[in-house]
């Protein structure tokens, strides 16, 4: 018989971005969170994040999500103690084909109170030399967006959380459940009983939400980025964080000289774990792409990469989910890349749901 290590108001399986929000917030309204993930804090795709943070979704699938977690950001948590968010600002290129959604964009977020700025092509290039915005019609510029480091995030989240909350560095192998209802998970620590459990742990939430009927069709998409040191650091001086709808593309500063980049992969099925490195052939398709959003790139020097995965579903955006049919449970997965910037928001949500489920 498997034998009990911990009992909660709630068992996050996940301790990745979306789940330490949750928790922070739970534990914040005064209830117990025991958390299980086998790689611990952020060692799984959230550690791997670029952290790249701002108001604006282009595409519309998040609503006021990414508004309002940029807001938390900027306050730096509750408490006023989460890092700082690097405002370089925040660039969202754009073509033809988002045009009328980056207008929509910018004056949904000037109503909100957020400062932004719509710049033609002529505008980016006078703005930002380091830039060669070919192909682009416009950009969407947040000048208090920018991006935040991962794992530091991370770790404020759980010292906020205090002692409400404990971590199991263990592995999920099952959902504990009583006369039809989710009760708890079962770890390779042992079991956790709870009075509600959520599901954030991405691809890996599938098989456990299957023993309960929950169908989450999520599957593995490649993600990772590239680090560049380029000759002329003086041409990149004043460059915000870049992404560019056009190609896929994203930069972001790294530290003095270096600057971190990646591209939209459209590699599915990956494996689920994280590499301190990139193969040749992603190194050369990321640098081909780069170099032409930013020249000062061409003769840059590579020193380095990660290779990670994301989960996404297959037919829809993320999503913070209920299931009426197997009560007790909370999903929150899917975020296809986004969910640091969303997880403030996404963790308000889940929170809600979940003392719904223990009511």
């Amino acid at each position: 018989m498997t034998r009990a290590v911990a009992s909660a108001d709630v068992a996050v399986v996940g301790c990745g971005i979306a789940g330490l929000a949750t928790a922070e917030r739970l534990a914040r309204d005064g209830l117990t969170v025991v958390m299980a993930d086998p790689a611990g804090i952020a060692g799984g795709a959230t550690g791997a994040s670029g952290g790249l943070v701002r108001a604006l979704d282009l595409a519309g699938r998040y609503g006021d999500r990414a508004a309002e977690s940029l807001d938390t950001y900027l306050r730096r948590g509750p408490g006023g103690q989460w890092p700082a968010v690097r405002e370089d600002g925040s660039l969202t290129l754009f073509g033809a084909g988002d045009l009328r959604a980056a207008h929509e964009g910018a004056e949904r977020l000037r109503a909100a109170g957020h400062a932004v700025e719509l710049l033609t092509a002529a505008d980016v290039a006078a703005r930002f030399p380091a830039l060669s915005p070919a192909g682009v019609l416009g950009g969407v510029l947040e000048p208090r967006a920018g991006w935040l480091p991962a794992r530091e995030v991370a770790a404020a989240l759980v010292r906020d959380a205090g002692s409400r909350l404990v971590v199991l560095q263990a592995r999920a192998t099952r959902l504990l459940t009583r006369a039809g209802r989710v009760t708890g998970v079962a770890t390779s620590a042992g079991d956790v009983t709870a009075g509600a459990v959520l599901l954030a742990a991405g691809v890996g939430s599938v098989p456990l939400a299957a023993q309960v009927g929950v169908d989450l069709p999520l599957c593995t998409r490649s993600v990772g980025y590239c680090l560049f040191a380029p000759d002329d650091t003086v041409a990149l001086t004043g460059l915000p964080t870049v992404v560019d709808a056009t190609t896929g593309a994203w930069l972001r500063r790294w530290d003095d000289g270096v600057l971190l980049a990646g591209v939209a992969s459209k590699e599915t099925d990956v494996p689920a774990r994280v590499a301190q490195h990139v193969t040749d052939a992603e190194r050369d398709r990321v640098h081909d792409v780069v170099r032409r959003l930013c020249p000062a790139l061409g003769r840059a020097r590579f020193t380095g990469g990660v290779t990670a995965y994301d989960a996404m579903f297959t037919d829809g955006p993320g999503a913070v989910a209920a299931w009426p049919g197997a009560p007790g449970l909370v999903t929150a997965v899917g975020w296809n890349g986004g969910g640091f910037k969303l997880a403030p928001a996404v963790g308000a949500e889940a929170a809600a749901l979940l003392k719904e489920a223990m009511a």
